[in-house]
Formats: C-alpha cells, sequence, structure tokens
C-alpha cells in the first residue's frame, strides 16, 4: 500500500522553518481513520511485531513492522505514542541496514519514520530531514519503482515544501525533477499525479496542469479497481477532496 501524503501548503502559513516536518508529516489521512480503522491498523501492526520479534535483524520482517508502525502513528494525535511507534519502525530498519544495506525497503520505510519522529521532535527536525534525504536517494538508486515510485515522490514532496539551504534542503528544481520522475515511473498510481498536478499550479503553470489532470481522470477508473479495499480507503477519501479541489482550480469537468 502507498503511503498517502498531504495537501501541497503554502510556507507563510508557518513562521519556523522547522515547521516542514508539520508539512511533511504525511498527516493527509489524519482525522479520517475511524475506529475501525484504528483497529485494522492496531492489528497490522501487533502481528508484524510478532513476527519480527521470532528473528530481529531480518529486512523481510523489519520494513513490514516499520511499515505498521508508520500507518499507525500517522492516525494517532499523542505524540509520545507517535513518538515511540516511529522510532520502533525506525530502529528496526537501522538493524537490518547493519547487515543487508542494499534492502530498498528499509531504507524507505525508515525515512518515513524518521518524518514522525520529525513531527513529535522539533529540535532534531533539521538532523532527521537530512537523513529522510539520504534514506529516501538510496531507495531511490536501489528500487526506484518500490511503492509505486515513492522514493521519489517523498523527496519531491521533502523538496518542494522545506525551506532552502542553510534552513532546510528545499529545492524547487529538485522537486520538479522528482516529482515529474515518480509519474513517469508510476504513472497509474493516483498519489503521483496530484502531486505533480498541485505542483504545476503553485508554479502557475495552468495549461501543463490541465492536461495532466486530463491525464489523470483517464487512469483513475482502472486505479479504482486496482486499489480497492480497506487498505485503500483513507487514501481514497482524501485523493477525492484534492481532485475536488483541482477541479474548481482549474476550471474543468469531473
Amino acid at each position: 500500500m502507498t503511503r498517502a501524503l498531504p495537501h501541497t501548503w503554502g510556507w507563510s502559513r508557518f513562521q519556523h522553518p522547522l515547521a516542514c516536518w508539520v508539512l511533511l508529516g504525511f498527516l493527509g489521512s489524519l482525522g479520517l481513520l475511524g475506529e475501525s480503522q484504528q483497529q485494522r491498523l492496531s492489528r497490522v501492526y501487533e502481528q508484524a511485531r510478532s513476527e519480527y520479534l521470532k528473528s530481529p535483524g531480518q529486512p523481510a520482517l523489519a520494513w513490514p513492522l516499520a511499515r505498521a508502525c508508520f500507518d499507525r502513528a500517522e492516525g494517532l494525535t499523542s505524540r509520545p505514542v507517535r513518538s515511540a511507534l516511529a522510532k520502533e519502525g525506525a530502529e528496526a530498519c537501522r538493524l537490518a541496514l547493519k547487515e543487508s544495506p542494499a534492502d530498498a525497503a528499509c531504507h524507505y520505510y525508515l525515512g518515513l519514520n524518521l518524518g514522525i519522529l520529525a513531527q513529535t521532535q522539533p529540535l532534531r527536525a533539521l538532523g532527521l530531514v537530512r537523513e529522510m534525504e539520504t534514506q529516501w536517494q538510496a531507495c531511490q538508486l536501489l528500487d526506484p519503482g518500490f511503492d509505486h515510485a515513492g522514493a521519489d515522490r517523498s523527496l519531491g514532496m521533502l523538496y518542494e515544501e522545506c525551506p532552502s539551504a542553510p534552513l532546510g534542503v528545499g529545492s524547487r528544481s529538485k522537486a520538479r525533477f522528482h516529482l515529474a520522475r515518480a509519474v513517469q515511473l508510476a504513472p497509474d498510481h493516483p498519489e503521483n499525479r496530484i502531486l505533480w498536478i498541485e505542483f504545476l499550479v503553485q508554479r502557475h503553470e495552468k495549461a501543463a496542469a490541465v492536461e495532466e489532470f486530463k491525464s489523470l481522470q483517464g487512469i483513475l477508473p482502472d486505479a479504482r479497481i486496482r486499489l480497492s479495499g480497506s487498505d485503500w480507503e483513507v487514501a481514497w477519501k482524501t485523493w477525492e477532496a484534492r481532485l475536488e479541489t483541482l477541479e474548481a482550480r482549474l476550471g474543468v469537468q469531473p
């Protein structure tokens, strides 16, 4: 299951540069998780943890636990609980990477859990941001197609939302490259297309955004079939809301 990313936000809404980890915390689904979803995520986490504890350090068990930790933390509001889950997921990946440094999935989910930690530990955010960049770059080199081009998608958002040096790693040119590459690598994935269109809208490239939106409309029917079930319920709620916003901004027909 892909990680659902949040809307693109404007920096004028925030005063502190490290607030990029409020933005890039992947909280697009926060508030959308009902009790049944929380129960499902808790069940998945407990199962992944149980399997991992049988053989700690194994990449094939570490990254599913890290994914479950991230998914569960993403839908919670308690800072201590979110931090503890993210630490658990990050530590599992770090241990696995000591023995298997070329495991793309562990690099990827380590980066995601570091994002949660950056939210809960703002004084460490800048260092965590740089480490996230490193982890996603490693994943992108090892397996660029993993999680529907998740490494490029995540790097694109990182560069788009964070301030530029020396306060952060932000770069509009890098954001453009990675968001466009995510679409190139996984063109049938709605999140990649939506992020790319949102980027174009932010850059006032309306004609290109309209063209991309029409292309996105063409892939949605099949995507709704492929990406169905409880694993995708929250993602689709987020995507639908963003699609409605883009329709209004671009003046296109649904």
